[in-house]
């Protein structure tokens, strides 16, 4: 029985020549010995399978992960974003909250001049006439619907004011504030004549920063005959701005700037005596003294 099962795990093998003389051979084999042989060279090519399905699988995994890195970091910049706006807006709010406690300081003194309650025969309260106040239920004396409704509007039109003055030429273009030559008709320095000038003469050292008056878009920046090196400036559908005898120039036709921005020096380029800023105010398409705007915030010097 024993070698019945040990025959069965060899397996004979009968070689035969075509020479009729050749002795016939034959050997035995393991049979688990030669399926081990015949599977060798197959598990390279089932791992290799294997390695290419989980390469695969990978690459699959990197690119997902990549795809969702990109969608994160668009939400990160996008939360960044924001953030500023957020910070922006926080510091218009602070700047609005000033501005409301100025207008409540006010309002609380326009209420202490309102005239006081009167106290008639009988005991009952009522208003004087012409007065903006109302009795609460419980006695109180309160602001009416009428003057809340004063108080908003009054705050409505200080917003529109506040946006107004951004693009109004008030601010100074340079410093200091001395003025060599006056807005209208003055003795021309050149010719000993008669002339209109349309705008005002400053004071400065070559390279004095020139600043932008009021918001608004660049529409020249070149060299303009007689000006010189000059820039214009449209703030609004009234207002225009001119910068001329300009030694440098810091800004291009197209760039929008604020109140306050530096967009060039003092120099004396063009038809000019010596350094100085030549700057014009136009509304609605003609000259108008400058200042006028200036008085707006302060004093000024003439010469």
């Amino acid at each position: 029985m024993k070698k019945k099962r040990k025959k069965n795990r060899l397996l004979t093998f009968t070689v035969v020549s075509n020479d009729a003389n050749q002795v016939v051979k034959r050997f035995r084999m393991n049979k688990f010995l030669l399926y081990g042989m015949i599977a060798l060279p197959i598990i390279p090519v089932i791992a290799l399978i294997y390695y290419i399905h989980m390469h695969d699988q990978n690459m699959a995994e990197i690119e997902e992960l990549s795809a969702n890195l990109q969608i994160e970091t668009k939400k990160s910049e996008k939360l960044e974003q924001n953030l500023a706006v957020l910070e922006e807006e926080t510091g218009e709010t602070k700047a609005r909250l000033v501005e409301l406690t100025e207008l409540e300081e006010q309002m609380r003194e326009y209420i202490d001049e309102l005239p006081t309650i009167v106290e008639p025969s009988g005991g009952m309260q009522v208003l004087a006439a012409g007065t903006s106040m109302e009795v609460s239920e419980d006695g109180m004396l309160v602001p009416s619907a009428e003057l809340i409704e004063r108080y908003k509007n009054t705050l409505s039109v200080v917003d529109e004011l506040s946006t107004e003055l951004q693009y109004t030429p008030t601010a100074w273009p340079t410093h200091p504030n001395t003025i060599t030559s006056d807005f209208g008709v003055r003795e021309d320095p050149l010719n000993n004549s008669s002339s209109f000038h349309s705008g005002i003469d400053i004071r400065g050292q070559y390279g004095t920063p020139v600043y932008a008056t009021a918001d608004g878009s660049v529409t020249m920046a070149k060299y303009y005959g007689s000006y010189g090196n000059a820039i214009k400036i449209k703030h609004s559908s009234t207002y225009e701005t001119l910068y001329g005898h300009l030694m440098r120039i810091e800004v291009e036709v197209g760039d929008t700037v604020k109140k306050g921005d530096i967009i060039g020096t003092i120099g004396s380029t063009g038809r000019s005596t010596g350094p100085h800023l030549h700057y014009e105010v136009v509304r609605n398409g003609e000259p108008v003294d400058p200042k006028t705007y200036f008085n707006l915030y302060g004093e000024f010097d003439i010469e």
